[in-house]
């Protein structure tokens, strides 16, 4: 019966989903002097984190899902223009990065 439980108690704990310590907090800036339109997304985990208009001199705080080496990488796409729009590609983001744009 032991031994059942402690099979139990492992399996419960592998189930349990990502821990806060494999999220890295950063924020996104968009230093321009324009609002910009810009999607953020987490390449790590594979979800948009905004999608959105990001206000000039705004500071967006993102968390982000660290990989094995302990670094997250995020995607900025921006609109810029009908055909001068952007995309960015930040690689080993670390924990209380600005990503500035």
């Amino acid at each position: 019966m032991t031994k059942n439980l402690i099979v139990g108690i492992f399996l419960l704990i592998l189930s349990y989903p990502v821990s806060a310590a494999d999220k890295i907090t950063a924020e996104v800036l968009n230093f321009s002097n324009m609002d910009r339109w810009v999607r953020i997304t987490d390449m790590i985990c594979g979800t948009v984190l905004w999608e959105d208009n990001l206000d000039a001199q705004r500071r967006l705080p993102v968390e982000l899902c660290a990989g094995d080496d302990g670094k997250a990488k995020v995607q900025l796409y921006i609109r810029i223009g009908c055909t001068r729009n952007k995309t960015i590609l930040k690689n080993n983001v670390g924990n209380g990065t600005t990503i500035q744009f």
